[in-house]
């Protein structure tokens, strides 16, 4: 049965060292032991027999907590898909894409509710799926990505050996479970490593540096936003950061100055992380390069190879090849995963170096006088203006038939329009410089870092 490895490993881990942490949750104040998580993977065991038949979808929408790990390996366990899903998603959402893969209940909430979710039996999910992760994709609707056993083992693998992760490591976790990046470091390692993971829903600040100098964390998957937040706090120092050894930076780009902003303040430089969901982890910052360039992902994940399709001018459609490349997608097949190759919709250019720079994504193209403008060169340009924190660059019409192109700037005090149409005109054509510049104090962003692009 797929999933079943990953259970198996765990027991493993269990029988070994029953006692040895698994999970310690900071808000819920509760420390769980190998034996602990067991005894919850038994109760959870017959919320999922109740939920779906040997071989269906358990979706489950919780919050980072126990119970989800809980969830998912009794899922592995019982002969189950688990396809969790982060609790910011509106129930329409959940209730939508669950009854689009045939789930006839979702499980939410810490007290194992079950609502029902009027499932259909449309979708087959092949029959080798370990984990149904959602990803909303290029349209913004979510789908269902089906990784085999196979390939999630291959994906956490990638990760360990290219990171240099260890048993006795602690994750913090801050992202979602349910992205792609958090469960394949969180839950993949607690399972194959017996990594255990350490849970914080409250990210102010003050709670964040105390969990990070006194709970024994050692790798900390982050998102760009949590790391500027913190790089501007009071604490500064290493001792600020207790055992902390290595800080990911995944889920949206790393700005150059946030990078430096956190090295300055607390001597560890964050690494980049890029990956896609349905692909899992594809390039790191391996060496934790100070000038490291905006853009800059690093290189390829062991096992892991990237080139360029339609190159144009060195640019080019990432396309990754690796064993952990997922089934397919579902309700909707996607044309751009092949067998063990995914088609990203990402441009970027590979260096001398073997590392990927990403300049933006194929559809978002902006025609000018006739010239295909990428917004992120035009963003990265605005980046190198002293004071200047973030930007986002998008299409703006002008008229009916004439598009120009707009910049959004987030920008210390003292910064001004003027200063960053110098900027602009010190390196790119004229027909590339924005028509309009708005400064801000901040970009919307969602809580995983990402441009919040409807609110702005």
């Amino acid at each position: 049965m797929a999933g079943e490895g990953f259970h198996a490993g765990f027991e493993d881990l269990r029988r070994r060292d029953g006692g040895a942490l698994a999970v310690l949750d900071i808000d819920g104040g509760a420390l769980l032991t190998r034996d602990d998580l067991a005894r919850r993977i038994d109760h959870a065991a017959a919320v999922v027999r109740d939920v779906a038949p040997a071989g269906g979808v358990v979706p489950a929408w919780f919050g980072n907590s126990a119970e989800l790990l809980a969830i998912v390996f009794a899922s592995w366990r019982e002969g189950r898909i688990p396809m969790p899903i982060d609790r910011e998603r509106s129930e329409a959402e959940v209730a939508a894409i669950s009854r689009s893969l045939g789930a006839r209940g979702v499980v939410c909430d810490t007290s194992w509710t079950v609502r029902p979710s009027e499932g259909n039996s449309a979708t087959a999910i092949p029959r080798d799926t370990a984990v149904l992760k959602l990803t909303s994709g290029s349209t913004g609707e979510p789908r269902a990505v089906a990784v085999s056993e196979s390939a999630l083992s291959h994906g956490v693998a990638q990760i360990v050996s290219t990171m240099g992760l260890r048993a006795e490591d602690r994750n913090l976790v801050t992202l979602p479970l349910a992205h792609s990046y958090a469960f394949d470091n969180v839950i993949g390692v607690l399972a194959t490593l017996g990594a255990p993971a350490v849970l914080l829903g409250d990210l102010i600040p003050r709670r964040l540096r105390a969990v990070l100098a006194d709970s024994g964390i050692t790798v900390w998957p982050a998102v760009p936003l949590l790391l500027d937040v913190l790089s501007r706090s009071s604490a500064r120092g290493a001792a600020a950061l207790g055992a902390l050894r290595l800080v990911v930076s995944a889920g949206a780009p790393l700005p150059a100055t946030v990078r430096e902003a956190f090295a300055k303040r607390f001597g560890l430089r964050p690494r980049t992380f890029y990956g896609a969901t349905e692909c899992g982890g594809i390039t790191f910052d391996r060496v934790g390069e100070a000038d490291l360039p905006d853009g800059c992902v690093g290189t390829p994940l062991d096992g892991v190879r990237v080139d360029l399709v339609d190159e144009n001018e060195g640019v080019g459609r990432v396309r990754v090849r690796s064993a952990s490349v997922a089934t397919g997608t579902f309700p909707v097949a996607s044309p751009e995963i092949s067998e063990a190759s995914l088609l990203t919709a990402d441009l970027g250019r590979l260096d001398a170096a073997g590392r990927l720079h990403l300049v933006g994504r194929a559809v978002d193209f902006v025609k000018i006088h006739g010239h295909r403008v990428h917004p992120g060169e035009i963003e990265a340009v605005i980046r190198r203006v002293p004071g200047v924190r973030d930007v986002v660059v998008v299409a703006q019409a002008r008229s009916d038939v004439v598009e120009g192109l707009r910049a959004v700037v987030a920008a210390a005090p003292g910064v001004d329009r003027e200063e960053i149409l110098r900027g602009c005109e010190a390196s790119l054509p004229s027909y590339k410089i924005p028509r309009s510049i708005e400064l801000r104090d901040e970009l919307p962003r969602t809580s995983r870092g990402k441009l919040d692009r409807s609110r702005l």
